[in-house]
């Protein structure tokens, strides 16, 4: 709710378009900065804002009395939900029916086309060969961005526009040395829509990152956030963990080698465990 207020007054209303916009921002992909509309964030924002009035509506339900409470101390009041619900209605989100594709930005397709593969073979990042410029002059990216979204939300599209998304964006990031982020969500996304190779590559590229100093400054410390991926990658990917209110099931898609695989998590207090055999 307190972040819910965040998201509301950071919404800018363009009178021309007759949209709520987000403007100057940078996404998960840092190769872009100061952009406008970036989907991530948009998308994002929209499910924050309905979520919030859900989360309110749950808990007037449940506990009117503590809701009236914390309502009155976070100074809410319904017409605050109101207006949560109609600037959600009104948040542009980028998408174009002809092609299923989502603009991570406002004029990412007019970027320099270019795949990250064009610069192979090479030791360094897009970035450090083109320059902060001239790598945010191509549609090249430093990460997942809306691949990344529809990881993280993939109730709120279709598996076609999904498909569409992975096959454009994919060979437009930069996996090899882009952010140590991209590896591990990229495989989970393989494991759906791409190859065991792609799948298994990136894997290996995101668990090795810090045992075999993939880019040169473990010494600073190790990548955490790329090993908490490394296990998503696992449970998530070729576990095949998929969940939504209701319950979980799995989806295995195990690399043709591996013989077993076994992981534990917690679901909504109870600890649940999975063994996977080919």
């Amino acid at each position: 709710l307190d972040t819910a207020l965040f998201w509301s007054s950071r919404l800018e209303w363009h009178s021309e378009k007759n949209i709520f916009q987000i403007t100057d921002v940078i996404g998960p992909d840092e190769y872009h900065e100061h952009i406008d509309n970036n989907a991530f964030t948009n998308y994002f924002a929209f499910w924050h804002l309905r979520k919030a009035v859900a989360v309110a509506e749950w808990l007037t339900k449940e506990n009117p009395c503590k809701a009236k409470q914390l309502f009155e101390r976070m100074n809410l009041t319904e017409q605050t939900f109101r207006d949560w619900n109609n600037q959600a209605q009104q948040i542009y989100l980028p998408f174009d029916e002809k092609s299923a594709l989502i603009a991570q930005f406002d004029g990412y397709f007019n970027k320099k086309n270019v795949l990250a593969s064009q610069f192979d073979p090479r030791t360094t990042s897009i970035q450090s060969l083109l320059g902060i410029d001239g790598a945010n002059n191509t549609q090249i990216i430093k990460q997942p961005d809306v691949i990344m979204l529809m990881y993280l939300l993939p109730e709120m599209f279709e598996q076609e526009v999904i498909r569409a998304n992975y096959d454009y964006y994919t060979p437009r990031t930069d996996l090899s040395y882009g952010s140590s982020l991209g590896p591990s969500i990229q495989t989970i996304m393989d494991t759906r829509f791409g190859s065991e190779h792609e799948a298994y590559e990136n894997f290996i590229h995101s668990a090795l990152m810090d045992i075999n100093d993939l880019r040169g400054n473990t010494k600073e410390g190790i990548h955490g956030a790329s090993a908490g991926g490394v296990w998503q990658a696992v449970v998530f990917g070729f576990g095949g963990l998929h969940f939504n209110q209701e319950d979980w099931w799995v989806e295995p898609k195990l690399p043709a080698h591996w013989k077993r695989l076994s992981f534990k998590f917690n679901w909504r207090g109870e600890s649940q465990m999975v063994d996977i055999r080919p």
